[in-house]
């Protein structure tokens, strides 16, 4: 017998007795039964081949009633009636993560664990009785194919499709794009901390009701993903993916970063290279190269802009995004900063118009740092300052005690957060924050540091002032110059640490001049 594993739950909000009879008018000719017997619920089962399932990604559908699929990213969503719905699956030959979503809450989402082995998963249950969509996505890519055997529903079984997404973005990249420590400000590689969903190819494809596809792999160079861009897994040349299958509006290439250390010359002719098979297989695309800077004065993102000059297509471009988060990999929020500058590259380029992003951007904009306040969160608990789980480090939500909304930061005595901002030579960074503690007299940090352009780079040069803080909200300022030298200044780092007695910060803004 298949293992059943429960995986979210919500509140049924039907009493049972409701429940019950909603469930027994639903058949069409239920037998009788004694007043006294137990109700038994409806149980509709739901094919794989069935055309009201609706999938995204790049599936492979040989076998019907079995389609597979390896990228993460992929995707399958379903509108039905009913109260609770499983998914028979079987991650391949390793473990794979998957997320599933109910009713649109990306935020409160939940992620889960699929095993080698058919199994069933209990996506949702204890829904009210009446009609849910649930989105089920392949968070993970382990390089095996994961199967999919259909449905289980309690209640009277699917209804008409979701509505398609109005577009279609095709995302090629590293362990970037593939959302290598997603779920970690710690740069962690484990598993179950990676993700797709909420990495910014799903940020940016929701944000303009696009259905994408992510192939990526950690490690890759531009010349790995040109010789797989056409494939349904990694590892496999036959079957080949149809693109007609996906008439991609958008194509975005995050590539090169693994090709440093190959020579400009060499990286601009693989570019070149890869640019002519995708030109060939999305004639009316638009295609983007998108790349960080950031954490090498010699990176592709200081010359992409040339390749697609020398490329003389109207319809390509090329855009860049800040590498400030640590010079590691960044995690959620720092995907919805790079999904920002994505969304206003393809806003001013195409005309689209993008809605909100489900998950805060911790990328300071025009200046000022990300969430000053304290108030947002993603939704792994990140809040756009490092470290959240630091000893002494302390988000607190508290309308009566906060200077301003919800919510503040306690930092105990040593301990700190920070937040980078870009900056350039000469740049004039001034800095408020207000500040607060428990004893008159303890004291607050603040430092304002410079840093050039490669990565792990010691700052430049670094303001620090200590305060002593009062026992009432009040607004403390430091303001620091960047230096002009022979090495560029790149960013600017605002560090809070907790002086003697620690403190309590809140409303921090910065501007950039």
């Amino acid at each position: 017998m298949p293992a059943i594993q429960s995986i979210a739950c919500f509140t049924l909000f039907l009493a049972s007795a409701d429940l019950a009879t909603a469930l027994q008018s639903s058949q069409q000719s239920a037998p009788p039964r004694s007043p006294r017997s137990s109700p038994q619920p409806l149980i509709q089962h739901a094919d794989p081949a069935d055309d009201r399932i609706a999938y995204t990604g790049r599936w492979d559908f040989s076998d019907p009633s079995r389609p597979w699929c390896a990228w993460q990213g992929s995707s399958l969503r379903v509108r039905f009636h009913g109260t609770r719905v499983s998914a028979e699956l079987n991650s391949g030959s390793q473990t794979e993560y998957f997320r599933v979503i109910v009713d649109g809450d990306h935020y409160g989402s939940a992620k889960f664990p699929v095993s080698p082995g058919i199994a069933t998963y209990t996506l949702a249950d204890g829904l009210s009785l009446g009609v849910h969509q649930v989105e089920l996505v392949k968070e993970t890519f382990q390089g095996t194919n994961a199967t999919f055997y259909g449905l289980e529903i309690h209640g009277s079984g699917l209804k008409h499709p979701p509505t398609a997404p109005a577009r279609r973005i095709e995302f090629y990249g590293d362990s970037n794009l593939a959302g290598y420590s997603l779920d970690s400000e710690l740069n962690l590689g484990t598993l179950s901390l990676r993700g797709s969903h909420l990495g910014y190819a799903g940020l940016t494809a929701r944000m303009f009701d696009a259905a994408y596809h992510n192939v990526s792999s950690s490690g890759a160079t531009i010349s790995t993903i040109h010789t797989r861009f056409d494939r349904l897994n990694w590892s496999s040349s036959v079957p080949q993916w149809a693109f007609d299958d996906f008439p991609a509006d958008l194509v975005v290439v995050n590539l090169g970063a693994n090709d440093v250390g190959s020579g400009e010359a060499t990286i601009k002719a693989r570019y070149h290279a890869f640019l002519d098979d995708l030109r060939g297989v999305h004639p009316s695309a638009h295609i983007m190269l998108f790349n960080s800077w950031g954490w090498d004065f010699d990176e592709p993102a200081t010359y992409i802009h040339e390749v697609i000059a020398d490329r003389g297509d109207a319809n390509m471009s090329s855009a860049t995004f800040p590498w400030i988060f640590e010079q590691w990999h960044g995690c959620q929020y720092d995907h919805a900063g790079m999904a920002s500058v994505l969304a206003d590259h393809i806003s001013a380029t195409l005309g689209w118009t993008p809605g909100p992003s489900d998950v805060m951007s911790g990328l300071a904009a025009a200046g000022d740092v990300a969430n000053g306040g304290f108030e947002q969160s993603a939704p792994f608990g990140g809040f756009g300052w490092r470290y959240r789980l630091s000893a002494g480090v302390t988000r607190v939500k508290d309308g009566a005690a906060a200077h301003d909304g919800s919510h503040f930061v306690q930092l105990a005595e040593g301990a700190s957060i920070h937040q980078p901002i870009p900056a350039s030579d000469g740049d004039l960074v001034e800095l408020t924050v207000w500040a607060r503690a428990d004893v008159a007299g303890s004291e607050l940090e603040v430092t304002i540091d410079f840093r050039n352009q490669e990565m792990y780079s010691t700052p430049l040069q670094a303001n620090s002032e200590t305060f002593v803080l009062t026992t009432d909200w009040q607004a403390y300022m430091l303001s620091a110059n960047a230096p002009s030298g022979s090495v560029p200044v790149f960013h600017t780092r605002v560090t809070l640490a907790g002086g003697s007695g620690g403190g309590e910060v809140d409303a921090v803004s910065t501007a950039v001049q």
